[in-house]
Parts: C-alpha cells; structure tokens; sequence
C-alpha cells in the first residue's frame, strides 16, 4: 500500500533522491516544479551526502519533508547503503520514485531489488570524470541494467542520443527545461561602479572557472571591471587562492535570491568543461544578459542567433578570452544580445511548458503501475 492508499489523502507523494541538496540546477529546478504543481502533490527530499543546503529554495507553506542520509562511500555498490534505502522507501510508501544523476543509481537499485516503486530517473550531466564523449564501460553497461525498466527524463538533445544509443535504453524521454521568466526580471539593480562579468552555479572542478578567472585578468587589462562567481561547492578555496587576492575578483557564496545575482551582472559567463541545458544560463537570458560561454551541450542552439558569436570551441581558451574582450568593449552589442536573449527565453523557456510535461509524466507513470 503506498502513502496516499495508507493515509485515505489524494495527494501522490513523491520521493527524490538526490545525491546532494546543495545549490544546484537540478535543485532549483524542482523547486520551481513544486510551485508550479501546487497542492496535487507532496515531497520528500533525500540527500545522500547529508547536504540539504538548497531546502532554502523552498517556501515555508510547501508540503515537504527533507532527509539527510549519510551514504557510505564505496568504489562500487554498497549493499549497506542498498538495504538502508529499502528501508527508507518502505518507511515512506512513495507513489513515485524519482532519482537524480549517476549519484543516486543506489536508490534506484534497492527499488529494482525490493521497492518497486514507479521509478523516473532524472539524467541531467556528468562530473568532471565523464562527458558525452568520454563514458565509463562500467556505468555504461550498469545504467543499461538498472534503468532497464524505469522511465529516464534527460534536458538536451545529447543526453536523449546517449541514453539511446549508448546506453541503450528504451524508456527515454527530453524534457526541455524552463525558467520563470518573469521572477528573473525582478532583481533589484545596484549601481555598479564598474562593468560586471557574473556566473552562478556550483563550485565543481567541471565547470571550469579557473578559465574564466583567467580570461577575466587577460580581458580586463586597465582593471576597472568586477568579475563576480556566485555559488558554492568543492573547488571554493582552489578559485580563491587563483583569484591571488585580487580584489576585482568576488567569490560570495551561493544564492537563493539568483534574480537578484543576475541583476547585479553585465555579462553572464559559463566557463564549463561539461553541460548540457544549463538552468543557469536560461536564467541569465532571461534577466536579459548577453552570454558568453564554451560550445557544450546545447548551449550554442539556446543562446539567441545573436549571442552565437560569442559561444567559443571548448579548450581554445585564446577564443574564450578574446570573446570576452569584445563583449566587455560593446555596450550597444551587450544590450541588443540581452534584449535578444530575452525575447528567446520568454518564448522557448516557459516554466508553464516544463511543469505540465512533468505532470504529465509523473501521473502516467503512476498509473502504468497501478
């Protein structure tokens, strides 16, 4: 009997398991689907690594329950961690399984062993030990194994191929992610003194920042500009130390206010060695910055025709600054670029778009299972 037989309550209950709660684009996806959604469903949010930071992202009237789970660290699976995530779900009696990433392949596993509970696996990127190019043969043939049965939800048109074609799986589905775009053209604008060169996400050795920090010092020659990366994570204290006390260069901290981040910025970049469909970057567009950003993933196809010129080849890092340079130096293309990016989002990054296709697929995927 699942939770909402159990209690006579209408509402689905829905499990995530995440392999961390940290700010994120998958963390602040769900939030914005739980405000979307409503009522007709609840919550429960696992982190596997006990970091459950981003539960600010989460108004205080959301149905909501969070987990902290310490997963023990392995090389490979862990029957410990396996058996205790068995007993999470038999304690919670979801109607949904939805798991996140490579990072929460466990839980899906104590499913497949013993829960079998309607299942969504949600694949949004790699970590810097894997791209679309470069897969391990053993998570390869493993997802091939362990997803064979669950539905696989992926943003870009490069993970639908892969989960196809390489992985193998039938059950994939692209759902296009979506931004408010209204919420995004609400943050409060403070006067800058100087130009700002922003990002935002999390501080993860695949995104690369020390490029842009670099291409910052190479573009910003009479030093009158601000680079600003907004966000937290693992790489904190090596981008600190590159940043070599330069006090252009400001590291504050992840946001639960993004609009406001995006406000404070002239030019948003992305510096990643490995993306896909950047939440981050629709954002961006939709607060109505120009972009500059490495080609992965799709990012060159969502950026609008006219910010196209400034989406460099990953690993010509002369390209990515020489880009840069030109940016900084045109106001008049940095404000046809933003309006362009703007209109683009407003039209292909609805959130209303993004929520109804979840819906639709959690609930089909209920009832396919009884």
């Amino acid at each position: 009997m699942n939770q909402s037989e159990r209690t006579g309550n209408p509402e689905r209950l829905l499990l995530h398991v995440f392999p961390s709660f940290s700010y994120g684009g998958q963390q602040s996806r769900l939030a914005m689907l739980v405000r979307a959604l409503g009522k007709e469903f609840r919550h429960h949010i696992v982190a596997l690594d006990g970091d459950l930071t981003a539960r600010s992202l989460f108004d205080s009237v959301s149905k909501i329950d969070f987990t902290p789970f310490k997963m023990k660290k392995s090389k490979g699976f862990s029957l410990s961690n396996i058996r205790c995530l068995r007993k999470l779900m038999a304690d919670t009696k979801p109607d949904l399984l939805c798991t996140y990433n490579w990072g929460a392949i466990e839980a899906a596993i104590a499913n497949r062993l013993g829960g079998k509970v309607p299942h969504i696996h949600f694949e949004d990127g790699f970590g810097p030990d894997e791209s679309l190019d470069r897969q391990s043969s053993r998570r390869v043939l493993a997802r091939r194994i362990i997803l064979a049965r669950s539905e696989v939800v992926v943003p870009s048109h490069g993970l639908e191929q892969l989960a196809r074609s390489r992985w193998k799986l039938k059950k994939v589905q692209r759902i296009e992610n979506g931004v408010d775009v209204e919420q995004m053209k609400s943050g409060r604008r403070r006067h800058n003194s100087g130009l700002v060169v922003g990002s935002l996400g999390a501080l993860r050795p695949e995104k690369n920042y020390a490029r842009l920090i670099a291409a910052f010092k190479a573009a910003d020659r009479e030093k009158r500009a601000r680079l600003e990366i907004v966000g937290g994570g693992p790489e904190r204290g090596r981008l600190v130390a590159l940043a070599a006390d330069d006090e252009r260069i400001c590291l504050p901290g992840a946001t639960a206010a993004p609009a406001d981040a995006y406000a404070r910025f002239d030019i948003f970049a992305l510096s990643s060695d490995t993306e896909q469909a950047p939440i981050s970057l629709m954002e961006a567009m939709a607060a109505g910055l120009p972009v500059i950003a490495t080609n992965v993933g799709d990012i060159e196809s969502m950026v609008s025709p006219e910010n196209r010129a400034y989406i460099t080849p990953l690993k010509n890092d002369e390209a990515y600054a020489d880009a840069l340079v030109r940016l900084m130096q045109n106001p008049t293309a940095r404000a046809d670029i933003g309006a362009a990016n703007k209109r683009r989002a407003k039209s292909f990054f609805s959130l209303a778009r993004m929520a109804a296709a979840h819906r639709t697929l959690y609930l089909a995927v209920m009832e396919r299972h009884g």
